[in-house]
């Protein structure tokens, strides 16, 4: 199937002029005509706090103050009980210490959600390392049951998928069940006929073999890693918003039959190599959680010089016959592999990536991609259309391929990773494998705002040990203290994802009402906040409910396990 390639127009002489800012800093070197986003009055700041251990692949937030980290089989530098280079670490967002966990799979770019009894179910991988001594990865189900005692690890079958599945994509469904969607059977720098895997299947298994997905033929050889939404509706309602390339589907997984396929997104390819992002915007009860896609990022052509494109895509799904793309800029800036951090305040980070080149490794010294782009920005989902992206302050570490970013319990970002090697290499190449650790402070934690602390949800006073019950619909009474008369208080309760390759799955954000505030004595604050109504607003399982004080978030967000 022939797809569009984008056309950069001629630079604008201003521009043209404009010299590369240092470290090869992409703000101002591949522009198109749009100009740069404005800077944001409170842009944010990077610090180091720690480093991963191993290179981070794929991060996951597991636990209130717990992040697991996942390589692939490498030369990492610390090792496992057993003596074997270590692919896995739960790291503590508290101490910024490392607990070795133990695997036997080769889990090179792979998936992963959780189930709705809050089990984490982690797929695929790759080829076996007999030198290292690990298994082949490709067919192999991994799960991992958080705990607070430290002493959990990953459960594996190597054999517990129906198919071989390297970069395949991964989202929990309103019933519980993960969906488990394409991939290759095989490594390769781009998807052929050869390796595609066009299936699916989901967990706990339905079928013994799996399923077919046309879709993952139609929009080869860009479909890897496929971006996958639930799209909010009725309880009985069972819909997913999947792209690839340049495309996009409704796809019912009850009757697993395409609803309906929606226009061509202009613009360059989305997918592997030429990697863009997604996301799934807030839901909100004031427009009666009306879906809004946004798909950022992506570069034309498989070309190492290639400029990344400045453009973005946005489409209300609220009635689906006549849905349109809406295009806007990127900020201004140019950018592959971009990660997509949705805020406590429901605005969204984009961070990490190149200015020019495609997702892959170097070669002989050659980049894959370059000019790192260490300028964030957020972007504002209900400001209008052309003020809705300003720039924050600039990271000094070049956050490339195998880069990963996550919102955590206290509001800041957690970001690390950055290995366009194919091995760990820390010396004697432009890029070295970077296991440096920061947290970025987003400008909402720069207002110098009061935050609220969360001290009882739903009657529970024991916080972050362990998940709180809560259900659908139901009206949860909340008890926060703050030293503000005049807070204004809202609610949001969100997923954080699985994150691994700029897509960043299951990543949710679900407004919530607030009602029956009541101000005490001391700055003791009761209210009920209402959940969503059922699980195509967000998935069942775990999930963290967020109080914000004029849209800033309070000290810590608190972990809720949704249900029926």
């Amino acid at each position: 199937m022939r797809h569009f390639q984008i056309q950069f127009p001629i630079l604008s002489v201003f521009f043209a002029l404009v010299t590369i800012l240092s470290q090869n800093e992409v703000d101002s070197a591949v522009i198109k005509k749009r100009a740069l986003a404005p800077i944001n009055k409170n842009p944010g700041s990077f610090k180091v706090v720690g480093d991963s251990g191993i290179a981070a692949m794929h991060i996951v937030l597991t636990a209130a103050t717990k992040i697991l980290i996942i390589d692939k089989v490498e030369n990492n530098p610390i090792k496992q009980r057993d003596g074997r280079v270590a692919v896995s670490v739960e790291y503590d967002l508290e101490t910024n210490k490392k607990r070795v966990l133990n695997l036997n799979t080769n889990t090179f770019c792979s998936a992963g959600s959780f189930l709705g009894n809050g089990t984490l179910v982690h797929t695929g991988g790759a080829e076996i390392k007999p030198t290292e001594k690990f298994q082949e990865g490709f067919e192999s189900l991994r799960l991992f049951e958080p705990c607070s005692n430290g002493k959990c690890d990953w459960f594996e079958d190597p054999k517990g998928l129906t198919s071989k599945r390297w970069y395949p994509s991964m989202v929990t469904l309103s019933d519980g069940r993960v969906f488990i969607l394409g991939g290759a059977v095989k490594p390769v720098a781009a998807n052929n006929e050869e390796v595609n895997n066009p299936t699916f299947e989901f967990f706990p298994k339905e079928n013994s073999n799996p399923e077919p997905f046309p879709f993952l033929l139609e929009t080869m050889p860009f479909n890897l890693y496929p971006i996958i939404h639930v799209l909010p509706g009725p309880a009985n309602q069972k819909r997913l918003f999947v792209f690839a390339n340049t495309d996009s589907i409704i796809w019912d997984w009850g009757t697993k039959s395409t609803v309906k396929r929606l226009d061509r997104l202009p613009g360059p390819p989305r997918s592997y190599p030429l990697t863009g992002t997604s996301v799934i915007l807030p839901l909100s009860p004031e427009d009666d959680y009306a879906p809004r896609i946004l798909v950022c990022g992506g570069v034309a052509k498989r070309d190492v010089k290639q400029p990344a494109d400045n453009s973005c895509g946005r489409i209300n799904l609220a009635n689906i016959n006549n849905a349109k793309w809406e295009r806007e800029d990127f900020g201004g800036i140019g950018r592959n592999m971009p990660d997509a951090v949705i805020l406590a305040d429901g605005k969204t980070l984009f961070l990490n990536g190149a200015g020019i080149g495609v997702a892959g490794y170097n070669n002989n010294n050659k980049q894959a991609a370059d000019n790192p782009v260490l300028t964030p920005v957020l972007y504002d989902h209900l400001a209008p259309k052309g003020s809705r992206f300003t720039r924050l302050t600039s990271s000094k570490i070049p956050r490339l391929y195998h880069s990963v970013a996550t919102l955590v319990t206290d509001g800041r970002v957690f970001v690390t990773g950055s290995n366009p090697n194919s091995v760990v290499r820390t010396k004697d190449t432009k890029y070295v494998t970077d296991f440096r650790v920061e947290m970025f402070t987003p400008p909402y934690l720069q207002k110098g705002i009061e935050r609220a602390i969360i001290t009882s949800v739903a009657g529970k006073t024991i916080l972050n040990k362990e998940a709180i019950r809560v259900k659908y619909n139901n009206v949860v009474p909340v008890t926060v203290t703050i030293n503000d008369p005049k807070a204004v208080f809202s609610a949001a309760l969100v997923h954080h994802g699985f994150v691994t390759h700029s897509i960043h799955m299951s990543q949710r954000y679900v407004v919530c009402t607030v009602q029956d505030v009541v101000k005490k004595l001391n700055g003791v604050v009761t209210m009920n906040v209402v959940m969503p109504p059922n699980g195509n607003m967000i998935a069942p399982g775990r999930n963290y409910l967020y109080i914000n004080n004029k849209s800033v978030p309070g000290i810590a967000a608190i972990e809720v396990m949704i249900s029926n």
